[in-house]
């Protein structure tokens, strides 16, 4: 009787993960919701108090820019006076050395005389220092006739903004310094309904999170329980690509391989169940050949009387005697072949040489058609008996081509998958394929769809598949020829022993 070892029932995975969940979100809150009247006041009292001890020096410094402002406007204007009284300068001189002027003169970057058509007699100037300086234009009358002075003083280009953003600066200080009590209550009520809806999300996020992952959980679970309960083919379905998906898709990878196995080791042992069968039915046949034989051709020959038709009756019997002797001999044979299989002694082959060996035979060298992939494949197998599963393939994909009325042509390709660290060969005849009624049993002993033959090639074959650690298949659809595809899959680096 089995025993029920399922843990007992305790808190469900979704009740915990939700209480996590909450008390992780409400908590910090909470905890802020305690300090948030300490720490308003005491930050309300340190920005007033802040506050008002720096305006004064705002204003003094506003105070200072804007004077400073107004001084250099007034110095602008007062050189601009200055250089309008003098007489070179009043009698608009081409030849005055305006560069000599701009070089004295702070601040000056570039001066023009201007007739009162507005051409210019004389200019000079100089570059911009750089980008955070602007030009600033002053324009003075020159005597009498219209003409006027023009000069081009560097100023800061950001002294406008500068000088808006202080008083910006001072009007925001004088607002800190008049708060002096915490923050209103309203702000604390905001806050304590937050806290309470950021509860609520967190319940209702914790919830629909953990019936997510418990669900997929319990599919894992049931699944398990399913199989370990004799459910072999239970699989589960888990979407998305998240871990728990990945760990679905290994469970199942890993339920195939433990089926694919399972039925190989079952295989194996009906396998070994025939080649007992086999050994003692060859021993037990053939032993008692040789005497029956002989003693029909003594009686044969030991006759010496006259009746010619008693005497063609014993040959008669003799030639059908050593006629069936030979087909017993052959079916002995055969047993013995399947009772004392050599043992897979693995090395690393090329692929590509062991196949194109097949081609040494005559009766294949002008039926096959090799389809090599581009870089070579080398495995370990036991390269005799790997031929010989190629071998039977062939020589059943040519009968079976040749049944089916065309040349019996027969494909060969290989390649490999290093990610998976398979090499699958496929064999592909011209035949009409393999019916549905005997896919099931075509690997078994002695079933087979040829007209001759014993049923044992294909089952030996998938035996020495197997014992090499992959496996002989017949493709569920047919091959690009027409008729059957059989493919031998083999690893590239399989253990030095077989499963035997």
């Amino acid at each position: 009787m089995k025993r029920d070892q399922r843990l007992p029932l305790r808190l469900p995975l979704q009740l915990k993960l939700t209480a996590a969940l909450v008390l992780i979100v409400i908590t910090p809150l909470a905890f802020s919701a305690y300090l948030i009247d300490q720490l308003g006041k005491a930050a309300a009292n340190v920005a007033a108090g802040e506050a008002s001890s720096r305006i004064a020096t705002m204003d003094k410094a506003f105070d200072t820019y804007r004077d400073f402002i107004e001084l250099t406007k007034r110095l602008h204007g007062e050189t601009a006076e200055r250089l309008a009284q003098r007489p070179d300068f009043l009698a608009l001189d081409a030849t005055v050395n305006l560069a000599k002027v701009i070089n004295d003169e702070p601040g000056l970057r570039a001066i023009a005389l201007l007739r009162p058509d507005g051409r210019a007699a004389a200019e000079a100037e100089r570059p911009l220092p750089g980008p955070a300086w602007r030009d600033k234009v002053v324009d003075q009358p020159l005597g009498p006739a219209g003409a006027t002075l023009r000069l081009t003083f560097v100023v800061s280009a950001t002294v406008n903004d500068d000088l808006r953003h202080l008083k910006e600066s001072i009007d925001a200080a004088r607002t800190f310094s008049q708060i002096r009590t915490a923050l209103p209550d309203s702000y604390r009520t905001a806050f304590l309904v937050l806290l309470g809806v950021a509860g609520l999300a967190a319940a209702g996020a914790g919830i629909w999170a953990s019936s997510f992952v418990t669900r997929r959980i319990t599919a894992l679970v049931s699944t398990a329980r399913k199989v370990s309960d004799g459910q072999l083919d239970a699989r589960v379905e888990l979407r998305g690509h998240d871990e728990l998906a990945e760990l679905g898709s290994a469970l199942n990878t890993m339920l195939d391989d433990l089926d694919q196995t399972r039925a190989q080791l079952a295989y194996l042992q009906r396998m070994g169940v025939w080649q007992d069968v086999a050994r003692r039915l060859a021993h037990e046949i053939k032993n008692p050949l040789t005497p029956i034989q002989l003693a029909v051709q003594q009686c044969v020959s030991s006759y010496k009387g006259d009746d010619a038709r008693y005497k063609q009756l014993l040959v008669d019997t003799g030639e059908i005697v050593e006629e069936e002797i030979a087909g017993l001999r052959r079916l002995v044979d055969t047993f013995r072949t399947l009772g004392a299989l050599p043992k897979v002694e693995k090395a690393p082959i090329a692929l590509a040489e062991a196949i194109e060996e097949l081609g040494l035979d005559p009766t294949m060298a002008a039926r096959l058609l090799l389809v090599p992939p581009k870089l070579p494949v080398t495995v370990r197998a036991d390269k005799l008996l790997l031929k010989r599963v190629l071998a039977n393939l062939v020589e059943n994909g040519i009968h079976a081509g040749e049944e089916a009325g065309t040349a019996g042509e027969v494909v060969i390709g290989w390649t490999a998958d290093p990610l998976r660290g398979v090499v699958t060969i496929t064999v592909d005849d011209h035949g009409k394929g393999v019916g549905e009624a005997s896919r099931e049993k075509i690997f078994e002993p002695y079933v087979t769809t040829k007209a001759t033959g014993t049923g044992l090639g294909l089952a030996i074959a998938r035996k020495i598949a197997i014992e090499h650690g992959g496996d002989l298949e017949l493709a569920p659809d047919r091959a690009p020829t027409g008729g059957a595809r059989f493919v031998v899959s083999l690893p590239l680096h399989g253990p030095d022993s077989s499963m035997t």
